[in-house]
């Protein structure tokens, strides 16, 4: 088996997102819906808890001198749902949008385009899933919830203790509000460890899913040449291109004016004409490229000479196809002089 020993390239991480695999934590939303309920019922929402404790109060106290009958149940139950159903909506917002904004932050706005997979419905595959040592880990992890989801609610309500024993004490109305208030303290409490596991869950997920991802060297190098293209393949091309760049440039060496070298170890090829702005570098090279722009100079019986501080300075400072630098006029302008003079020609002042 290949050893599967390097980390998931970009392109590998963005083909399992594609396909759904990402990192998701049920835990976070379950943790999050918790939080967000205890903390609208105690705070936005407390109307509904309020309602739902005068309704309550309300039938205890009227139900035995009430007439049971149709009407009066019915009555009683549009009453009931007119005064719970804002704040029953108003709770059962805050929980959707809480669900929705995690959702969406785990899964980066992923939408899987996906078909069922119907081998989840096989109970063999299933079997085998509940027993790999996926399902073991996934045991383990609901039992340390339960483990310390209880231990959070048993302190919590040893705790307190005496106020729940003290409830009997008091009338229907404080009892049914003290209760509400230890009910919502025990759901932040065990909201916030649940957050805690929930993080670990997801950090947990998020090594898992690395670790399925990893890849071999090769699939790496494979990887790496489908996506940046073949290494010798982009070699070929680059020399193809210099090639071609060279035999363009060499083709422009026999309409030069003057070819100026180091005097073997460089050559540039310098053209200046009637109307030119300044003179304009055809095409320039070291070594055996300048031995060869020599070489087609001669064959054209273009003038070559030799200057060394020129010849080291445009080759430098200037690249081909563009004018020289104005701080070589100068020194160009004799070198020019010097060829028109060998042709009899008359020099255009630069």
């Amino acid at each position: 088996m290949a050893d599967k020993s390097e980390a998931p390239t970009s392109k590998k991480l963005e083909d399992a997102r594609e396909k759904g695999q990402i990192v998701r934590s049920i835990e976070l939303n379950a943790a999050a819906s918790m939080l967000v309920a205890a903390l609208l019922l105690g705070g936005p929402g407390k109307d509904m808890s309020l309602a739902v404790k005068d309704l309550l109060i309300a039938t205890i106290l009227d139900l035995p001198k009430a007439d049971l009958t149709l009407p009066w149940l019915q009555a009683t139950g549009i009453n009931y749902f007119i005064r719970i159903m804002p704040a029953f909506a108003f709770l059962l917002s805050g929980l959707l949008i809480a669900g929705v904004a995690v959702t969406l932050v785990q899964t980066r706005f992923l939408w899987a385009n996906k078909g069922f997979d119907f081998s989840r419905l096989n109970p063999i595959s299933g079997f085998k899933r509940i027993f790999s040592s996926h399902g073991l880990i996934e045991m383990v992890k609901s039992l340390l919830k339960l483990a310390l989801v209880g231990w959070v609610s048993f302190s919590f309500l040893q705790g307190h203790i005496s106020e729940m024993v003290g409830l009997v004490q008091l009338d229907l109305f404080s009892a049914v509000q003290k209760f509400a208030d230890l009910t919502i303290g025990l759901a932040l409490q065990v909201g916030e460890v649940y957050i805690v596991l929930a993080v670990a869950d997801y950090a947990y997920q998020r090594w898992n899913l690395m670790r399925d991802l990893r890849m071999t060297k090769e699939e790496v190098k494979e990887e790496f040449k489908r996506s940046e293209g073949d290494p010798m393949l982009k070699s070929r091309i680059r020399s193809e291109m210099r090639r071609m760049a060279r035999s363009r440039m060499m083709s422009a060496v026999p309409k030069a004016t003057v070819i100026v070298t180091n005097p073997t170890h460089l050559a540039v090829a310098i053209q200046y004409e009637n109307g030119m702005h300044a003179p304009k570098v055809l095409a320039k090279g070291a070594h055996l490229t300048a031995q060869r722009i020599v070489a087609i100079a001669r064959e054209h019986n273009i003038p070559v000479i030799q200057n060394i501080p020129v010849a080291r300075a445009i080759y430098k400072t200037t690249e081909i196809g563009q004018e020289i630098s104005p701080e070589l006029y100068t020194a160009l302008a004799e070198i020019l002089a010097h060829v028109f003079r060998l042709e009899r020609r008359p020099l255009h002042s630069t």
